[in-house]
C-alpha cells in the first residue's frame, strides 16, 4: 500500500466518455442494469477453487440475492454477518496462512473457537470492532523485484471473509460478462475463452494491453465508498470497510496509513477492487466507449490486468488515448512501458500485407498469444506458455530443491509431481503440449543435477539409464487439462 499518496476528490465535473472526474456513481459509468443480469450464483461456485465451507453460504445468501434483484439500494446488509456466517468464513481459511501482527496462528484461534467467534461477533454487532494493523511482507515476481502484500490477523480474516461474501452476493447481479477475476463459475480459463472466441468470430485486428501501476495500491477511498454506497448504503458496513482502509501497514515497526489503496493480501480486498474497476473500467467501456466504435471492439478483465481488442484502427487508437485519461481521473495511473497497441492482423500471414511485417504477439494470463497459419491456409489464434511463466516456474523449482536435498527422493518425487499437475491443470490447453514436455524434461535435469550433488557416489551414479529405472524418478506426463478454453 503506497504511503503519503495525494487521493483524487470527487469533483463537480462531468465523467464525459474518454475521461475527466465524475460526480456521481451514474456519471462514473451508468447505473447498473439488473433486469438483465444473468448470474444466479453464490459465492464459491465455478472454475475457481472453492473454500470448503461455501456450499452452505448459497443458501445463507440466498435471500440477499433475491433481495438484491428487486431493489436498487440496499440499507441493512450487515445483519448477514452473523455467528454462523463467521464461523463458515473461518473454516474456509487456509489453516497454513501466515499469521498476523498478533503471532496467533489457525490452530490458536480454532482452541477456544467457540468463545472467540462469539466475542468477535458481539464486537461487530456493537460497533466495537478494531480492524488490526496489517503486517507488510514482500512475494518475488517474475521480473526479479518483489511485490508487497499485507498480511492481517486471522480473525480479521474471518470477518474480510464473510463480508466479502456478502458483498459479491450484492454485486454477482451487476458485474459485466467482461469481468472474470476472483468470481463464482469464472476463473482465467474463462477470460481467455471468450478472449479468444471474440476474436476468431469477429477476427479482431488491434489488440491494446494495458497494465496499471499497483492498481490495488491507488484505489481512491472517497470514490470507492461512493460505488458501495451506491448498492449497499448500510452504514455498519461502510463503517467496517473504513476501519479496513485506515488500518495501515506496519513494517519494520513502523506504522504507515494511505489515504488510497486497499487491503492488498486479504479476502476483501480483491471485492473491492473488482468493485471499483467495475465502474471505473467496465461499465464506461461498456456503455459509453463501445457505442461509439466503428468495428467490433470487447474488453476482458481478469482483476486487474486486461485487455481490449478491436476490429478498427480508430477504435483502438483512440481507446488507448482515452483509457489513460479515464483510469487517470479516478485516481490510477498506465505503466507506458507495458501498455501499447498491437496489430494482430491475420491477413499478414497471407501476403496481403507489407513484405517481411508479420502480426503482434501479446502476453495475458500467462499465455503468449500469436497467430499461426495452418496447413490448410487458415489462421488460427494460438496460446502458449509463456517464456516468464515457464522460467519462473523452473527457478521455483530450483530453489526448492536446492534448500530440500537432504529430503528423501521419494518426498523430493510428491513435491515435483504435485508442482507439474498443478503446471499442468492451469497451462493445458490446446496445442500446449510440446511446451508442457519441454519444462517435464528441463525439470527432470534440474532434479538430475541436484542428485548429483548430494555425494561423490551420487555424482558418479545419477546418470540416466540409472535414474529412469528408478520408480522413485518417474513424474507424470503432460495432460491437456484445459481442452475447453
Amino acid at each position: 500500500m503506497s504511503s503519503g499518496s495525494k487521493a483524487v476528490k470527487p469533483s463537480d465535473r462531468d465523467a464525459l466518455m474518454g475521461g475527466g472526474s465524475a460526480c456521481n456513481t451514474e456519471d462514473a459509468g451508468q447505473c447498473p442494469r439488473r433486469e438483465g443480469a444473468e448470474q444466479d450464483s453464490l459465492p464459491g461456485k465455478g472454475h475457481t477453487a472453492a473454500p470448503e465451507a461455501e456450499i452452505p453460504v448459497f443458501t445463507k445468501l440466498a435471500g440477499l440475492v433475491a433481495l438484491t434483484r428487486k431493489e436498487e439500494r440496499l440499507t441493512n446488509v450487515i445483519q448477514y454477518v452473523d455467528e454462523e456466517m463467521l464461523h463458515l468464513a473461518f473454516r474456509s481459511l487456509r489453516k497454513q496462512a501466515a499469521p498476523g501482527i498478533d503471532g496467533q496462528s489457525y490452530e490458536d484461534y480454532e482452541a477456544n473457537l467457540e468463545q472467540n467467534l462469539r466475542g468477535l461477533y458481539a464486537r461487530l454487532k456493537s460497533g466495537r470492532y478494531r480492524a488490526p494493523v496489517i503486517r507488510r511482507a514482500y512475494i518475488p515476481k517474475g521480473n526479479g523485484e518483489c511485490r508487497p502484500i499485507g498480511i492481517t490477523t486471522i480473525e480479521d480474516r474471518v470477518v474480510q471473509k464473510a463480508v466479502a461474501w456478502v458483498l459479491s452476493a450484492i454485486y454477482e447481479q451487476d458485474f459485466l460478462e467482461c469481468s472474470h477475476g476472483f468470481r463464482p463459475k469464472r476463473s482465467p480459463h474463462t477470460a481467455l475463452h471468450r478472449l479468444r472466441e471474440g476474436m476468431m468470430q469477429h477476427w479482431a485486428r488491434y489488440v491494446v494491453e494495458v497494465d496499471i501501476v499497483g492498481c490495488f495500491d491507488h484505489v481512491n477511498h472517497a470514490w470507492l465508498r461512493e460505488f458501495v454506497r451506491h448498492r449497499a448504503n448500510d452504514g455498519g458496513l461502510l463503517r467496517l470497510l473504513d476501519k479496513w482502509l485506515k488500518a495501515g501497514v506496519m513494517e519494520n515497526g513502523v506504522v504507515t496509513r494511505s489515504s488510497d489503496g486497499t487491503p492488498q493480501g486479504g479476502p476483501i480486498s480483491p471485492m473491492l477492487a473488482n468493485i471499483y474497476l467495475h465502474y471505473v473500467l467496465d461499465l464506461w467501456f461498456e456503455r459509453h466507449f463501445k457505442k461509439s466504435c466503428r468495428g467490433f471492439a470487447e474488453l476482458t478483465r481478469f482483476a486487474d490486468d486486461f485487455v481490449v481488442v478491436f476490429r478498427d484502427y480508430g477504435d483502438a487508437t483512440r481507446f488507448r488515448r482515452e483509457v489513460e485519461e479515464r483510469l487517470a481521473s479516478f485516481g490510477m495511473q498506465v505503466a507506458p512501458e507495458k501498455t501499447a497497441m498491437l496489430c494482430f492482423d491475420g491477413n499478414l500471414l497471407k501476403g496481403s500485407g507489407q513484405p517481411g511485417i508479420r502480426p503482434d504477439t501479446f502476453t495475458f494470463l500467462g499465455f503468449s498469444h500469436f497467430l499461426k497459419r495452418t496447413r490448410a491456409g487458415k489462421v488460427n489464434i494460438v496460446r502458449m506458455p509463456s517464456v516468464k511463466t515457464r522460467e519462473r516456474f523452473l527457478r521455483r523449482i530450483t530453489t526448492w530443491l536446492k534448500a530440500n536435498k537432504h529430503l528423501s527422493v521419494w518426498k523430493q518425487q510428491a513435491y515435483l509431481v504435485k508442482a507439474l499437475d498443478g503446471y499442468y491443470q492451469y497451462f493445458g490447453l490446446r496445442l500446449c503440449w510440446t511446451k508442457l514436455s519441454g519444462v517435464r524434461q528441463r525439470v527432470r535435469r534440474i532434479w538430475q543435477r541436484t542428485l548429483q550433488r548430494r555425494s561423490q557416489r551420487a555424482g558418479r551414479t545419477c546418470n540416466w539409464a540409472t535414474l529412469d529405472a528408478k520408480p522413485w524418478f518417474q513424474l507424470p506426463k503432460p495432460r491437456l487439462t484445459q481442452t475447453w478454453v
